[in-house]
């Protein structure tokens, strides 16, 4: 199985961006479904009715509010999105040539820079607004899903879930008919683990969020820190490996 993912490199010229390593394994797959789960309930029971993840709820809520004419709760669904779009666009601008020479890991840039955010908003006082919390978190979430793109070598999305389990319905069914297609079965397995992760991030945040406070962020930050344990060790793995191959 392969458990990281070199993409082929673009042609550095300019200011092209260029692709580098990013983990595809299943193991970091799962821990970040989890926890994008978990953010989303996290954010939307604790925070004033607002998805971190999730623009498609969002934007469903800013529509629904706007058309009741209800413009205060339609503007608290603004911001997420804008904080999500800032997001994509930083975690694109570190796969500049001009950025990679300072930070060379771009992926685990970005998840190191959640896992610290997490935290540090985890002793934030229960006085403390809602808005700015919910947008640390939608900006962190959207450069760590912008940076883990590939599940073995399926495109999935580890902070939503709409476009995973539409991958698991189509895997199973090219799995089961008209014949059976273990590749096919093995790709519903896998997208249909991270959406029960996905649920489990859920499920764990319902049960915490009210009783912990934002203290409950100790746990998508712990699930984050094995990711980027994973990631970090077999990344050094790798690079011994190519230094070990280059000298034989």
């Amino acid at each position: 199985m392969t458990t990281e993912a070199e993409n082929s490199s673009i042609e550095n010229t300019g200011q092209e961006t260029v692709q580098v390593y990013s983990d595809n394994s299943i193991e970091v797959a799962a821990l970040l479904t989890l926890s994008g789960g978990f953010l989303d309930v996290f954010t939307y029971v604790g925070h004033g009715g607002v998805f971190a993840n999730s623009m498609t709820g969002n934007i469903v809520f800013l529509g629904m509010y706007t058309a009741m004419g209800d413009w205060q709760q339609a503007m608290h669904h603004i911001p997420p999105i804008i904080a999500f779009l800032i997001g994509v666009f930083f975690a694109y601008r570190m796969h500049l040539p001009s950025v990679l020479k300072y930070l060379p890991k771009p992926a685990l840039t970005c998840l190191g820079f959640e896992i610290v955010v997490l935290i540090a908003c985890s002793f934030l006082s229960d006085s403390f607004p809602d808005i700015p919390l919910v947008l640390a978190i939608s900006l962190v979430a959207a450069m760590q899903n912008s940076s883990f793109t590939k599940l073995e070598e399926w495109t999935y999305n580890s902070v939503m879930t709409t476009g995973n389990l539409r991958r698991f319905a189509e895997a199973f069914f090219r799995g089961t008919m008209p014949a059976r297609n273990p590749v096919a079965l093995r790709e519903a397995r896998m997208f249909g683990f991270v959406c029960v992760c996905f649920l489990a991030g859920a499920i764990l945040a319902a049960l915490t969020t009210k009783r912990m406070h934002d203290y409950a962020l100790f746990i998508p930050a712990g699930t984050l820190l094995i990711a980027f344990v994973i990631c970090w060790r077999r990344q050094k793995a790798k690079i011994l490996y190519l230094r070990i191959k280059k000298h034989d």
